[in-house]
């Protein structure tokens, strides 16, 4: 937009594309609510007040809101290629997100982040990247490419506009121990004026005090209120999270006050679209954080001003003049139920209905994208050897992603130690598919399966291909059942696939339309409640490989004490 087209509009000396007429806006600088029109030339918002218009949309006294802004996620965590994403969250009024494609990353290098850039170019949602900081995630397991200090420059380089950030410093312990490597993409992000996006789960004190030194700003793993506030008293922006699997604000939003908020915004991290369209997106977070009692206010702030002023977005986060022309009309501030949304000046989403808006030229995208090499599955594949003692069994925590460390006998049959389902004990297994090299087994701990197996090729952050169950047949034909469609979700019972979703691009997202990845997923979670479950199993599923959270993970090449950054026995 050229300063000098705008001016004449905002001046009143020429029309409006179009006036919102009859809007109660929520002004975000004073936390005032102004009874005023909007008039909107091209993608800006030209000014409030009494203007003329060629079109004209009636707010009819709803409140609009500036478009929400998701300070941290991965897109590909959804399942769905960009452009349904796109269509998932501009129906509950997200028009911004700051997306770390670490998961692609990690199975394609360079060509998966290219992959997310060129994916979002052109659709009615802004999508900024954080550019990857660790790929591989750990030494711990086999990932299926490397993202040096040379990639990053090119990519930063290329995308100088698009790349504001470097995607979140996971590997704290390399961060504390000065890994060259690791500084040296600090340095090379810092150096372009790019913010550094933490994740540090549990650092406090003096290793707080070191990780802050290297210029990281903001945090997203903080589980308990006196966490998040020593953060934000140190001078840390805290995304408070609710996504699939990690649902933190209940915990947190205690936490933020008037004096404090503007240190606080919302993220989702990992979120699958029946959630996203069921639910919510951001709008959950910001509806969830009023029933807590937080002045809606402050809670819309932390949804549009906040992440916008902490990455440098000067356009966004208000509906003011000089603003984007991203808005939200929206009932009330309390049940913040969104009549329309408004992104890039065009109504996108009306009486709470996707005008589908997400056009493109598509074609030159790929429908399958990467490989999948898995090694030979045999009967013996999953077998574990009895022996004397005990063995340890990651018991994952429901809505939260640490671990812990349960040891236990195990239930012994012929000679080899097997699931428990009367102790909530199933048999897991991390199996390499990027080399065919490599295969773990042991034991996971609360996902409340009875029978069968359920596998899964995301699996953070590597993406190796995981499966859980009770029986081992049945894991392995879920195994192959995700190899044959180049990565994917099977659930298995009695020999027989009850459900499945191939995603074959990455192994991590589906070449599907938006409706029809949620048909399928909502099959996969009726056939998990078959299996006898009613938790979160699928998230959880992908997050017992990442080797960064702790207390015990499992990769491909074994068990992993996050803690003590080395690998464990399974036998005590």
């Amino acid at each position: 937009m050229k300063i000098r087209d705008i001016v004449p509009t905002a001046l009143g000396d020429q029309p409006a594309r179009l006036a919102i007429r009859n809007a109660r806006v929520l002004n975000v600088f004073t936390g005032e609510l102004e009874h005023t029109d909007i008039a909107i030339h091209r993608k800006r918002i030209a000014g409030l007040g009494d203007y003329e218009a060629v079109e004209e949309l009636d707010a009819e006294g709803r409140v609009v809101l500036p478009g929400f802004i998701d300070a941290h996620l991965h897109i590909e965590s959804s399942m769905l290629v960009p452009r349904q994403f796109a269509r998932a969250v501009l129906s509950r009024g997200t028009t911004t997100v700051i997306a770390d494609p670490h998961e692609i990353a990690n199975v394609l290098g360079a060509e998966g982040v290219n992959y997310m850039l060129r994916s979002t170019e052109g659709i009615p949602l802004d999508v900024y990247i954080g550019v990857p900081s660790a790929v591989p995630a750990t030494r711990f397991e086999t990932s299926g490419a490397y993202l040096g200090t040379d990639d990053m420059i090119d990519l930063v380089d290329r995308n100088p506009k698009r790349i504001i950030a470097l995607g979140e410093v996971m590997n704290y312990p390399a961060v504390l121990a000065r890994d060259r490597e690791l500084i040296t993409k600090i340095e090379i992000l810092r150096s372009r004026y790019k913010k550094i996006d933490g994740h540090a789960p549990g650092v406090t004190g003096k290793q707080l005090n070191a990780y802050l030194c290297a210029f990281i700003r903001s945090d997203h793993e903080c589980s308990t209120q006196a966490e998040a506030l020593e953060k934000v008293s140190r001078g840390m922006h805290v995304f408070i999270r609710e996504g699939s699997a990690a649902h933190n604000l209940d915990a947190l939003i205690g936490a933020v006050n008037e004096r404090n908020h503007a240190s606080f915004s919302f993220c989702t991290d990992d979120r699958d679209p029946l959630e996203i369209l069921g639910q919510g997106h951001i709008d959950h977070l910001v509806r969830r954080a009023i029933e807590h009692g937080l002045d809606p206010v402050l809670a819309v702030r932390m949804a549009t001003l906040n992440p916008a002023r902490y990455f440098g977005l000067r356009s966004m986060g208000a509906v003011a003049p000089g603003y984007k022309a991203d808005m939200l009309l929206v009932d009330d501030l309390q049940s913040l139920r969104i009549h329309s949304v408004i992104k890039n000046g065009e109504l996108v989403v009306e009486d709470g209905r996707l005008i589908d808006p997400v056009e493109g030229d598509f074609q030159d995208l790929p429908e399958v994208l990467g490989h999948f090499r898995m090694p030979p599955l045999t009967a013996q594949t999953l077998k574990i050897p009895a022996r004397q003692g005990k063995v340890r069994v990651i018991r994952v925590r429901e809505h939260d992603l640490l671990t812990d460390e349960e040891q236990v006998i195990p239930r012994i049959v012929d000679g080899f130690a097997e699931a428990d389902a009367s102790r909530d004990i199933a048999k897991l297994a991390v199996v390499d598919r990027h080399t065919g090299s490599h295969v773990s087994v042991g034991f996971v701990g609360n996902l409340g399966l009875r029978h069968g197996a359920v596998a899964t090729s995301v699996g953070h952050d590597a993406h190796n291909a995981a499966v859980a169950g009770l029986d081992d047949a049945d894991m392995l034909l879920a195994l192959r059942t995700v190899a044959e469609g180049g990565g994917g979700l099977a659930v298995v019972r009695d020999g027989q696939v009850l459900a499945a979703l191939d995603l074959p691009v990455a192994g991590l997202m589906s070449n599907l339309d938006l409706f029809e990845v949620t048909a399928r997923l909502q099959s996969i979670k009726d056939a998990l409640r078959a299996l006898g479950s009613e938790r979160e199993v699928l998230m959880t599923l992908s997050f017992v490989q990442l080797a960064v959270i702790p207390t015990l993970r499992m990769t491909d090449q074994g068990l992993v004490d996050v803690g003590a950054q080395s690998f464990v026995d399974l036998w005590v």
